[in-house]
């Protein structure tokens, strides 16, 4: 093979190496820009204090335009679960995770969530408090949002839980559950 031969195959492989890093930047470019950070709320216990206590953790979301679609892929995400390195890592979710989100509204400061009747399933009182914290902590994220108001298969509560555990008339913001907060 010829000096010039050998210098013409060295700028093709150099041109296509070029054009592959090109491509590869613009993919990475594209899936950055098409995706969003947020945080959803999990629980992990406090052995000292004997309690559990709200913890942010980070969720990837595609990108969206207003707060109520920014809450649902919040909660979706809260509803998800966690996974099992985030177990070993001590994390809980007493979140029901057969829970369905049917919708999301803002008015004014207030979210109303409609979610299916799982999400106020399973669990004691401890829970159940638990479980809305993590709910309203999720929510509360996106201004204007402030409060947050759950309803059941698009009817409002006046408790959450079978047993009435917990009054959930009026809308609950993050002093309702700043006992939760780390």
């Amino acid at each position: 093979m010829g000096k010039n031969q050998k210098i013409v195959l060295y700028l093709l492989a150099g041109i296509l190496l070029i054009a592959v890093i090109a491509l590869v930047a613009v993919k990475v470019r594209i899936r950055i820009a098409g995706e969003t950070t947020v945080r959803t709320y999990f629980l992990k216990y406090d052995e000292p204090q004997k309690k559990n206590y709200l913890v942010p953790v980070s969720r990837q979301i595609e990108r969206t335009k207003g707060p109520e679609e920014k809450i649902r892929a919040a909660l979706e995400a809260l509803l998800k679960g966690i996974s099992e390195e985030e177990k070993e890592k001590g994390l809980i979710n007493s979140v029901n995770e057969k829970a369905v989100l049917l919708g999301v509204r803002i008015e004014d400061d207030t979210a109303y969530l409609d979610f299916s009747k799982e999400i106020e399933e399973g669990g004691g009182t401890s829970m159940m408090t638990e479980r809305l914290g993590q709910i309203v902590f999720t929510a509360t994220q996106f201004p204007p949002v402030a409060k947050v108001r759950i309803l059941i298969n698009g009817e409002f509560i006046k408790y959450f839980s079978g047993e009435g555990i917990t009054d959930v008339e009026s809308p609950m913001g993050r002093e309702n559950f700043s006992f939760l907060a780390e």
